[in-house]
């Protein structure tokens, strides 16, 4: 399949739109999947082949400890896994996989059937009325001109925080991650959650849970802002691609969708401070998380143990 049949056929919205199509930019080859006994594979230890943006939340500050390894993952899309990727997950104590990505972005790419034992959960987060799989993929196709016109002048990185601003504002979307949180909180075994490159619905999704958990914002920010590094090797292999073949005249006009940017995750925050008056009443009113839910959270996922941080958005 050659790049221009693919931008005619499956693309998906920012990330997804350049990567998820293009076998050139998967993960580097020098990725190897890891050897698992029976304990879960922790921290930088979960790897994922067909994965690069998949990774354990566990190990990093919360609330008079830290969060606990083997309970939480977080990922790009799973529809390109391996046999060894698909045995990690089952290694990794995983029991459910919660899908963020639109009904067009999933079926065009649709995540290889689960193991036993793990089951799925689809829920989407998008706008139907501008979804990004379909937005960025007529982009593409539409030529260097429409993408000038579209991301230039700072337009991309714009559209990119009135997509966090919208994350907050939407109540659809509040719902869809109010849910997830419950799900994670009632969930017997591991949780991975993904969209499609692990990094906005994804990377919100887990800065909403580590709030809950107590992680200090600069952690949160460290965490979200790590999906440039595992992504990069992809990102850079894709535009190579596309501007050799003449899809795409100016790489950088892309650069702001396919990674993540702190002011991206500040929009969100700052959004939800201002509809809500703090944090915890977003939390709590803004995606239904009650304080049950949440001490179950905090239960079942800090490991107690060391010096209180707080979180931030009080």
């Amino acid at each position: 399949m050659t790049i221009s049949r693919a931008v005619r056929g499956t693309l998906t919205g920012v990330a997804a739109a350049l990567i998820t199509v293009f076998p050139i930019a998967m993960t580097p080859a020098t990725a190897a999947p890891i050897a698992i006994a029976h304990q879960a594979p922790i921290g930088v230890d979960f790897k994922l082949q067909a994965a690069p943006n998949a990774r354990d939340i566990g190990g990093v500050t919360a609330q008079n400890g830290k969060i606990k390894a083997g309970l939480v993952f977080r990922a790009d899309a799973l529809n390109r896994l391996t046999d060894a990727d698909l045995s990690t997950l089952t290694a990794a104590g995983i029991t459910k996989v919660i899908d963020f990505r639109s009904p067009t972005e999933s079926g065009a790419n649709p995540d290889k059937p689960l193991p036993a034992g793990i089951t799925g959960l689809k829920l989407p987060i998008y706008d139907p009325a501008n979804d990004f799989y379909v937005f960025f993929g007529k982009l593409v196709q539409g030529g260097p001109d429409a993408q000038q016109a579209a991301l230039g002048d700072g337009k991309g990185a714009q559209y990119m925080r009135d997509y966090y601003k919208w994350m907050i504002t939407d109540a659809t979307s509040r719902g869809q991650f109010g849910q997830a949180l419950k799900e994670i909180a009632t969930t017997s075994g591991g949780v991975l959650y993904h969209c499609t490159a692990g990094k906005d619905r994804t990377g919100l999704m887990t800065a909403f849970l580590m709030n809950i958990l107590g992680t200090p914002q600069a952690q949160i920010n460290s965490n979200f802002l790590l999906s440039n590094d595992r992504l990069a090797a992809g990102n850079k292999a894709t535009l190579d691609a596309l501007v050799a073949q003449g899809l795409v005249k100016d790489r950088t006009l892309f650069e702001p969708v396919l990674g993540v940017q702190q002011d991206f995750l500040d929009a969100a925050l700052t959004q939800a401070v201002a509809s809500y008056g703090s944090m915890n009443d977003f939390i709590s009113k803004g995606l239904g998380v009650d304080a049950q839910t949440v001490k179950l959270l905090q239960d079942k996922l800090i490991e107690k143990g060391g010096i209180s941080t707080g979180s931030f958005g009080s």
